[in-house]
């Protein structure tokens, strides 16, 4: 496993890279359009990984990349939003793959509300703690006080 930051933002690379090709070799399965994204059937992995073993270039795939591909993609805000509207899965070569069960639009549920907790926590971070609204008000105050500066400036 990587332990040094340099090594886990190596591995993130390598996953990212590999989901593009992954996105690249079965369309019918993966998606970038957010409208089209369909959650994944159950076990694709196994199916996956022996897809790949029949690739001569990519038999040698570790699996720890594999996992850490299909993790990114089905952690991402429109995979878990698949689920929630219950979209038909897909199998790797575009056939259906079942329906979500109500356990997993649960799941994804809560997990896409984590989601936003925590990015609504980071906004609040960068924002010094304040509300969004309160950082807007105070810019739209600025303002005001930059045009009034500006027009009651005998020299403006």
């Amino acid at each position: 496993m990587s332990n040094t930051a340099n090594q886990k933002r190596r591995r993130a690379e390598r996953a990212r890279d590999f989901l593009d090709r992954l996105l690249e070799r079965y369309p019918q399965a993966f998606s970038r359009e957010r409208d089209e994204v369909r959650p994944l059937a159950i076990g694709i992995q196994e199916s996956l990984r022996a897809d790949l073993n029949r690739d001569e270039e990519l038999a040698e795939t570790p699996n720890w990349l594999v996992k850490q591909a299909l993790a990114r993609y089905t952690h991402s805000p429109a995979y878990l939003e698949a689920i929630i509207a219950g979209r038909r899965r897909v199998a790797l070569d575009g056939s259906d793959g079942g329906e979500v069960t109500e356990q997993a639009i649960e799941h994804a549920r809560t997990r896409r509300e984590e989601q936003k907790k925590r990015a609504a926590e980071r906004r609040r971070q960068r924002n010094g703690g304040k509300p969004r609204r309160a950082n807007r008000e105070e810019r739209q105050q600025r303002k005001l006080q930059q045009l009034a500066e500006k027009f009651n400036n005998p020299e403006g």
